[in-house]
């Protein structure tokens, strides 16, 4: 697409950048965040509410929920599993660039929680700047109460802070 180029100039100069599920996919795809999502570890299409947890809420994206705040959303995707080398999994780690990881409902993060066998149940990444932030779970699905929860309403607070 034309407006790829737009979007990765803006990327390049700050702009926030957000990319949900296949948003996600063409971040990785655009060079704009490292790693790439593969197929589910099932080989199947998911669609159902899972947990997770903030991992880093001190971001433009994140200020508005609690550290290791235990999430409910919504997955539906088939290409969820982040996987990247062990470098980059170093730098998401030491540099507090993963946003959320998938848990259980106390937010233990373990493998047997994990829907679709991405590494370290990475469920959302930011860049180095942390100025683009790609996730898998889809939080604009979660706003109302009346028709799922509000738990994705935090990042889109966050985001006009």
């Amino acid at each position: 697409s034309l407006i790829i180029d737009e979007v990765i100039k803006a990327a390049n100069n700050g702009c926030l950048v957000l990319g949900i599920c296949n948003g996600f996919q063409i971040l990785t795809e655009t060079g704009l965040l490292k790693g790439v999502l593969l197929r589910n570890k099932n080989l199947k299409f998911i669609n159902r509410d899972v947990n997770v947890k903030v991992f880093n809420n001190d971001t433009k994206f994140t200020n508005k929920y609690k550290k290791n705040q235990i999430l409910n959303i919504n997955i539906a995707h088939n290409e969820g599993n982040y996987f990247t080398n062990t470098a980059h999994l170093e730098e998401l780690n030491n540099e507090n660039l993963i946003a959320f990881k998938y848990c259980d409902k106390e937010g233990n993060v373990k493998e047997s929680f994990n829907p679709n066998g991405s590494l370290e149940s990475i469920a959302g990444i930011f860049n180095s700047k942390k100025n683009i932030l790609g996730m898998m779970p889809h939080p604009e699905r979660m706003v109302d109460k009346l028709i799922s929860n509000n738990d994705g309403i935090g990042l889109f607070s966050s985001l006009l802070n």
